[in-house]
């Protein structure tokens, strides 16, 4: 019983040195000012633009197959359920 208790005043103290250290990290690290806070630095370049536009064009196209591949899946997919209830109407019928 001695030792256990004698363990967990260790596993205590030994928290509380981690929680000491980790609110020492926080504050210095929160303390500092971000080092391009005055002037946010924005450049762009010619080929930055020419693949942006290339990128935009290129999720347009893709969007366009996309959406056809979604719309014959789906059309596919409520024929088929169609299908299957009539077949089992049918079958009820009969």
């Amino acid at each position: 019983m001695k030792t256990r208790n004698f363990e967990n005043k260790l596993a205590t103290i030994g928290a509380l040195f981690v929680l000491i250290g980790v609110f020492a990290a926080a504050s210095s690290a929160l303390a500092e000012e971000p080092a391009n806070a005055a002037k946010p630095v924005v450049v762009e370049h010619g080929a930055a633009k020419q693949t942006i536009n290339g990128a935009r064009k290129a999720i347009a196209e893709s969007a366009a197959v996309a959406d056809k591949a979604l719309k014959a899946e789906t059309t596919f997919d409520l024929e088929n359920q169609l299908s299957d209830i009539t077949s089992t109407l049918i079958a009820a019928n009969e």
